[in-house]
């Protein structure tokens, strides 16, 4: 064995089950734990926490444990999650950070490149600076807070500066392009890296002399380390600059003051995540041989994220995975007669289970994005978007452009464009980390300081001097945030902590709740059921950390009668969730740790409903729930604020008409990285350009002798045969066989099946429609899933010009999307 073992929680797992490595383990004198606080948030650190527990147990001894980081809110937490009797430490050496928020001022030069961008001015502006500022240092990392952002970043400054040496870094990207990536950044081949978190910890490059953040991080423990990765040595001076505008320069400058503060976010330990429980149940199992339950239960219950687990909830554990057949238990008897204890042995399922499920990050399969108008990729949504979001119908963003919904497929799913921005959810929606609920009370503060400054009549110059001296933001973001507020003050309320506005427009019903990202999912659940069952009113909803926007028929007066009058909300929420597809999406990650599924189990194979029902009173349906609650809301706090609200302590006031800041909501935040909006003749031309590309066949109904694939543009209107010179020429589909083989076998006088006949018939058909239509049938025919049938109904409408047309071909291929998978 060596003198350090560098390991990971899962490998570690792996070890412990090992007979000869845990003979070496039991050696072991102390554990350090690095980036601790990457660990105790997740499931990974409960993980953790018992795999430790086991190590103790092997070694027969309580190994000592040291945790390091730089970016702990709650060292205290942290500390009762490392073991009982815990030192802490906090270094002498002071790290000091110059960190700043800048926004671009844009320029002439900024309006004319942004076009050939095809991003807006203000990304354009963000660019040309992020552009200077690498070519003034030495080595920099961008890091942004997508992968599709970091390959729009990176693919438009090699549009502006080909010469430049730079390159993305994100986890999509092969191991082995990533440690290319970081070999050539370490020997200064590059100039620069676009990243991810993926660069977030761990990278330790000397020459790193800037991090620039593309727009807000979200977190501040993110922006430390992320900012940490410059001036990396003692003494030094970490830099980092913050590239913002808009609305996002509020939560930009908020996060860079606690960051520079030292003001961290709360840590929220993964209490009680059974389906992890279970799985080092099994390791016990394991590692002994008929092992008694009360030794497991001894040993893992030490574990601070199971502190509260009682026997009766252990003893309901292993009955379900006994139930599943991974363990067998044999009951311990005492003189009376009464089982005082268990023996535990695992099955030969239960060994497969536990190599199967060593990590708990769920495996994430990807499907394809495909536009219906060039029948070309466009990127790609995870299984966990499309869970949530990837109903027919809906609209989200992706590569800087909205879509709908028009079929989901197997490993595709089929899509059109549409200019409805507004209505669109981000594709990146399910990457991002939420903000806190300070970094949201701080940005409410500087709102509120403004308004306040600009009813004494203060000047913006004046202001702006105050905020660039308070705050780590420069002048432009300064003048900004100034005039977005004093723009929305002329003739709406400022929303703050203890006075929401609510609004409506069109049919959206905004209500602006600066409490944060998890309290505002947990509002607008409660919301969201309320009215469905209350009115059976539709509602579509969507949060970011400063409002909920409901889009809905119902009248704004009785949305606020609901928010007034909250009850029964553990209730309500508990029904919502369990309707919910993010509940079932998260359920079929659970159910895998616990081997109810195989960890190979595809999603589109599965009867969800029906599995869910099946466990709905067990420990795996109590466990999602858990999970959702702890990974995606605040119920406390939510509660609190529903409470206020009821009681009058927070005031709702309603207002006709769209805000300012209600406007940026539903339009800016979706369109930092978006492309301008495809004129419509563009957008035609693009499916013109596709049909005209489709290889049809073509073939002679006279003779059956002649047969030739051409590409629709070839086709002109009168086409003879060379063989036979018949102007009877059909189209058929490309993906069927050859018709001419039926035809011959017409032409000799053999019996056709009943399909065979219909095909004879169909080109028989198409031959006359070609006639009659020449070119324009041979156009309507490459569309997809347009028939002889549909071809000739398109053409009997007697379209006059080509952009008729085409519009025709168009909504007939949407329509055959929508509907062919009822069709047999």
């Amino acid at each position: 064995p060596p003198h350090v073992l560098i390991t990971t929680p899962e490998s570690l797992g792996v070890l412990l089950v090992g007979k000869k490595m845990r003979e070496h383990l039991k050696k072991v004198k102390y554990i350090i734990i690095d980036e601790i606080h990457e660990l105790v948030g997740n499931k990974r650190g409960a993980q953790l926490s018992l795999v430790l527990e086991r190590l103790d147990l092997a070694t027969k001894k309580k190994v000592h444990r040291v945790g390091l980081s730089a970016t702990v809110g709650e060292p205290r937490k942290v500390a009762d999650f490392l073991g009982k009797d815990v030192k802490m430490i906090k270094a002498d050496a002071y790290k000091k950070y110059d960190i700043r928020v800048e926004e671009p001022k844009q320029t002439k030069l900024d309006q004319e490149i942004a076009d050939s961008l095809f991003v807006g001015v203000e990304t354009t502006s963000r660019i040309r600076r992020m552009l200077e500022l690498i070519n003034d240092h030495k080595s920099v990392i961008v890091f942004t807070n997508t992968r599709q952002t970091a390959e729009v970043l990176s693919s438009r400054l090699k549009t502006i500066d080909k010469g430049l040496k730079q390159e993305v870094h994100h986890g999509s990207l092969s191991k082995e392009i990533r440690i290319k990536g970081e070999r050539m950044f370490k020997e200064q081949q590059l100039k620069a890296l676009i990243a991810t978190s993926s660069l977030e910890l761990g990278i330790d490059i000397g020459s790193i002399d800037l991090v620039i953040q593309y727009l807000s991080p979200r977190q501040v423990s993110s922006l430390i380390q992320r900012v940490g990765r410059a001036g990396h040595k003692v003494g030094e001076v970490s830099r980092g600059i913050l590239l913002s505008g808009g609305e996002d320069i509020f939560e930009s400058t908020s996060i860079a003051y606690h960051a520079l503060l030292k003001n961290l976010e709360e840590v929220r330990i993964h209490d009680m995540s059974i389906d992890v429980f279970s799985h080092e149940i099994l390791g016990m199992c394991m590692e002994e041989y008929g092992i008694s339950a009360q030794k497991i239960f001894d040993t893992l219950s030490k574990a601070y994220p199971y502190r509260k687990l009682t026997k009766p909830k252990f003893d309901e554990v292993l009955l379900f995975l006994a139930n599943l057949r991974l363990i067998y238990l044999n009951p311990v008897y005492d003189k009376k007669k009464e089982i005082t204890d268990y023996t535990i042995n695992r099955s030969r399922k239960g060994l497969v289970y536990y190599f199967e499920n060593l990590s708990t990050i769920p495996d994430t399969r990807r499907k394809r994005i495909i536009s219906i108008v060039e029948g070309e990729p466009v990127g790609y949504l995870d299984d966990s978007f499309i869970a949530e979001h990837g109903q027919q119908g809906n609209t989200f963003i992706c590569s800087g452009r909205a879509w709908r919904i028009l079929e989901v497929e197997e490993n595709r799913i089929l899509v059109e464009p549409v200019d409805d921005v507004e209505s669109a959810i981000p594709s990146w929606e399910g990457e991002m980390i939420p903000v806190p609920y300070d970094i949201v009370n701080t940005v409410s503060e500087i709102r509120e300081e403004i308004a306040k400054m600009l009813k004494k009549k203060k000047k913006v110059s004046d202001i702006v001097v105050f905020l660039t001296k308070k705050y780590p933001v420069d002048v432009v973001g300064a003048t900004e945030m100034t005039m977005t507020v004093k723009q929305h003050i002329k003739k709406h309320i400022l929303p703050t902590a203890s006075e929401l506005l609510v609004e409506s427009y069109k049919d959206f019903i905004i209500v602006h709740s600066p409490f944060g990202t998890m309290v505002n999912d947990t509002i607008s659940r409660y919301v969201a059921s309320e009215i469905s069952m209350q009115t059976g009113v539709a509602v579509n909803v969507k949060i970011d950390p400063y409002r909920i926007i409901f889009q809905t028929m119902l009248k704004p007066e009785t949305l606020l009668e609901i928010m007034k009058n909250a009850n029964k909300v553990d209730e309500t929420l508990r029904i919502n969730l369990e309707r919910s597809s993010l509940f079932k999406y998260r359920f079929i990650h659970v159910a895998k740790r616990f081997g109810i599924l195989t960890r190979n189990a595809r999603l589109e194979d599965i009867n969800l409903s029906r599995l869910i029902e099946q466990y709905e009173e067990t420990v795996a349906y109590d466990a999602t729930l858990r999970e959702v609650m702890i990974d995606k809301m605040d119920l406390p706090r939510a509660k609190r604020v529903l409470e206020d609200i009821k009681t009058g302590k927070i005031k709702l006031t309603y207002q006709k008409g769209i805000s300012h800041i209600g406007q940026l909501g539903l339009s800016q935040k979706f369109s930092d990285v978006m492309k301008p909006n495809i004129p419509k003749e563009e957008i035609f031309r693009a499916f013109k350009n596709r049909l005209m590309r489709t290889r049809l066949r073509l073939v002679c109904t006279n003779c059956a002798d002649y047969s030739l694939t051409k590409e629709a543009r070839d086709i002109t209107d009168k086409i003879n045969c060379p063989k036979c010179n018949s102007a009877l020429i059909g189209i058929w589909n490309r993906y069927r066989q050859d018709p001419k083989v039926v035809l011959q076998l017409k032409k000799k006088g053999k019996e056709l099946t009943g399909t065979q006949q219909k095909e004879v018939k169909d080109i028989k058909r198409s031959a006359s429609l070609m006639l009659t239509y020449g070119q324009k049938y041979a156009i309507a025919q490459a569309g997809k899933g347009i028939g002889v049938e549909t071809a000739a109904r398109i053409l009997a409408k007697l379209p006059d010009t080509e952009d008729k047309l085409l519009k025709l071909i168009y909504e007939a291929e949407k329509q055959y999307l929508k509907t062919k998978r009822f069709w047999d």
